[in-house]
């Protein structure tokens, strides 16, 4: 071994090992030296030659033709202290008579060769007799052998919070809980997270998988968080919960009055601080939430009803029996008096109160309590209607505020001042702040704050405008795809806002948004690394594309770019992805040779991919891809490679029987459910398969959840009330999760199942 040493560490070595060091280098590579103390030296060496960064080294030297010390360092800087306790602890006084640090000035000829090769702290240490110096020996020997076997300490390196939190909004994104799950986990790891901020991720993870029921039913969890100063995400989702569990169904029968009472019961009543501020959130259910609290008042304020009916959606069921506020009799402001703004300000209704003190004549007390109000809105609009009064205020009111109004104020007229001037604004970036926004990174203005100001875009950003003018979606798409440096990594970064905001799940996209779908395929695309979320996410966009219209050349270029992701991630593990991904091209439009041209090079290109994996396929691999090979025309010889390879590496004695067993799918893609059934009931003849794609809970679909024996949940192509008609119905746990939407994914999620369901069948 050390002779092998590379020349290098050979060069310090002899100079180690040489006088005045009485153990020779010459006599350990020949093998003159002593066994025990050439076996000693090829210990501490051993770690040498495999180096670990701070790892300890530990040699001897001799005098009178025996061990007289030892020289003790770290392999590198990092370690040096940590090295002197644990000779301390090998060692201590009970062996020790001398433990020193060789000061860095020493002409210590065996430390400054230590030094010199590792840079670190050097320590000497020596034995008070011969039976003490036995004794070191023997337990540095054990040292070394516990260091051999101690695994390397790895630093995991600590992301940015932001960088953790969009890859857990993208995991939201695509319907991924384990993957959600993971980056909460990893948030954790950084420790800069209180229970507070736990608490919203658990809230935010199951708003984003849809689970309004589990929030909405969650009391206390609820009471506790309305007495906090909550993100605007967090209230958003609380109140959606609440309003999609205990309202929406009132709200289809449109009987104002049973809607106003549901909504007093469920929500108004038990939870009243959830109303404090609605923080400038524009969803249309937090919107109405807001409305109905407002009508509950005992004078509702006709204006502040005004207001919230034109935050909504064209086209919304009026919630109240009132017109719109196109009405002069609306719009005009509501008598005010000081008592009722200081009842709503103590009762915590401050955006209720806000627009009363705006309302009387400025004051010392008026001001400071809108001050206040605007501390928790939180919105640019409650700062720049304060600030508007402020400048309007006669000198003596400004002059006589308390000092820590005035700096205050001071503050807000700052936070004001360090967006972009009134000058550069384009006409439009008022009525769309996503413009605006977009604008701000390519000039490169306060990145700071657009990077922060972007978080809460999906529930306080207006994307109306965005969604409908294809004009202003090409604009957007065009200064966001140009973008570079600092500006391109945050525009990077709120890819799952973006997402968010202007495709809802809610709505089908319209044709206008065609242009943001391609940047959000671009901006995920070229990401060094893509994860499975990653591509759940492109998928969905690929889909979005093709169902919005592309031309020839739009839709060849799409097939390009989805041949360049197959080609980095190719592999079994995301065979599932690949085929549902080829079937979902399948069904869809495609209109010229061309794009049939192109669609197929991506076809063959996966079969290519799967040859280099064929001995790991399995039948439930090959159904859909013989299947997909029909669609897309390729004939049974492509197919066949891959079939031999699967064959001469199958094992069909684990397959169950599932004969006489029957099989419950649920899918609200019904082209897959009806492949997904054709392929099971291939694979075991005799088993009954049931597919339903019902949108609400129903009786059949309850009851096909209670006598299923196995029961197949596609929950990304799903519908929430389906998804706990399901859970309620089920006698037996768990559904089996689809991970997909398309039938490889079903079939996948049936037979990794084997084993429960071999057990079923046996049962």
């Amino acid at each position: 071994m050390i002779e092998h040493l590379p020349e290098r560490e050979q060069e310090w070595l002899a100079r180690f090992f040489s006088t005045p060091n009485e153990l020779n280098w010459s006599s350990l590579l020949d093998g003159s030296a002593s066994a025990r103390e050439s076996d000693q030296v090829r210990q501490w060496l051993g770690l040498l030659a495999a180096p670990r960064p701070g790892a300890p080294l530990i040699l001897p030297f001799a005098r009178g033709g025996k061990i007289a010390g030892w020289f003790a360092t770290t392999q590198g800087h990092s370690g040096t202290y940590e090295l002197r306790d644990e000779i301390n602890a090998w060692l201590g006084p009970t062996w020790l008579s001398r433990f020193e640090r060789v000061a860095e000035d020493s002409n210590e000829s065996m430390a400054a060769a230590l030094r010199d090769r590792f840079g670190g702290i050097v320590y000497r240490f020596t034995g008070p007799d011969d039976a003490a110096m036995e004794a070191i020996s023997a337990r540095l020997s054990e040292f070394a052998g516990v260091l051999e076997r101690r695994p390397p300490a790895t630093r995991t390196r600590v992301r940015p919070i932001g960088a953790i939190r969009s890859d857990f909004e993208r995991a939201l994104l695509a319907g991924d809980e384990a993957q959600a799950e993971a980056m909460i986990a990893e948030l954790k790891q950084t420790g800069r997270l209180n229970e507070e901020n736990l608490r919203y991720l658990e809230v935010r993870l199951s708003a984003g998988l849809g689970l309004w029921p589990q929030i909405a039913r969650d009391h206390w969890l609820i009471k506790t968080m309305a007495d906090l100063a909550l993100p605007p995400q967090i209230l958003a989702d609380l109140i959606e919960a609440l309003y999609r569990t205990y309202v929406d169904e009132v709200e289809a029968g449109g009987e104002p009055a049973a809607i106003r009472d549901a909504f007093a019961r469920h929500i108004a009543i038990p939870y009243p601080k959830l109303f404090a501020s609605r923080r400038g959130i524009r969803a249309p259910r937090v919107v109405k939430a807001f409305l109905l609290f407002e009508q509950l008042q005992a004078k509702p304020d006709p204006a502040i009803i005004a207001g919230l009916l034109d935050l909504l959606p064209p086209g919304t069921p009026s919630l109240s029996a009132a017109p719109r506020a196109a009405e002069p009799a609306l719009t005009r402001l509501a008598a005010t008096t000081a008592d009722e703004a200081d009842e709503a300000f103590d009762d915590g209704q401050f955006d209720r109160a806000f627009e009363f003190y705006l309302r009387l004549p400025p004051s010392r007390k008026t001001i400071s309590r809108l001050v206040s109000c605007v501390g928790t809105i939180g919105t640019t609009e409650a700062r720049q209607r304060l600030l508007t009064l402020v400048d309007e205020a006669g000198a003596d009111v400004v002059a006589g505020l308390p000092p820590g109004i005035a700096s205050k104020i001071e503050s807000l007229r700052e936070a004001q001042s360090s967006g972009p001037p009134p000058a550069e604004k384009p006409a439009d970036a008022s009525a769309n702040p996503w413009i605006s926004w977009a604008d701000q990174l390519q000039a490169g203005r306060d990145l700071t704050a657009a990077e922060q100001d972007v978080q809460s875009a999906p529930t306080n950003w207006d994307a109306a405008k965005l969604r409908e003018s294809g004009q202003l979606a090409r604009r957007f798409a065009d200064i966001i795809g140009g973008l570079d440096g600092k500006a391109g990594a945050i525009a990077r970064a709120a890819v799952p806002q973006i997402f968010a905001s202007i495709f809802p799940t809610d709505s089908a996209p319209p044709p206008a948004t065609k242009p943001i779908a391609s940047l959000l395929f671009m901006l995920i695309a070229m990401d060094d690394a893509l994860s499975r979320t990653d591509l759940d996410l492109l998928a969905q966009l690929a889909s979005i594309l093709i169902e919005q219209g592309l031309s020839s050349s739009e839709y060849v270029s799409l097939m390009s770019d989805i041949e360049d992701v197959q080609q980095r991630v190719g592999s079994y593990a995301y065979l599932p992805w690949s085929l549902d991904l080829s079937e979902a091209l399948a069904i869809l439009p495609c209109s010229s040779a061309a794009e049939r041209e192109a669609r197929l090079r991506l076809f063959l290109h996966l079969l290519g991919q799967a040859s280099g994996f064929a001995h790991r396929l399995a039948p439930h691999d090959l159904i859909p891809i013989e299947t997909l090979a029909k669609d897309y025309g390729v004939g049974p010889d492509a197919v066949s490679v891959l079939k031999r390879k699967s064959e001469a590496e199958a094992d069909t004695s684990s397959m169950p029987s599932l004969n006489g067993k029957t099989i419950g799918i649920y899918t609200l893609a019904e082209a897959a459910g009806s492949r997904a059934k054709a392929a099971l009931e291939k694979l075991f003849p005799g088993c009954k398969v049931v597919v339903n794609s019902d949108l609400v809970a129903t009786p059949q679909l309850a009851g096909l959840a209670k006598t299923a024996d196995m029961f197949v949940f596609a929950w990304k192509s799903s519908s929430h009330q389906a998804f706990y008609c399901v859970k309620d119905a089920l006698t037996n746990g768990e559904p089996i999760w689809a991970q997909g939407k398309g039938t490889a994914s079903i079939l996948r999620a049936v037979l990794d199942h084997w084993p429960a369901a071999g057990n079923s069948a046996r049962g």
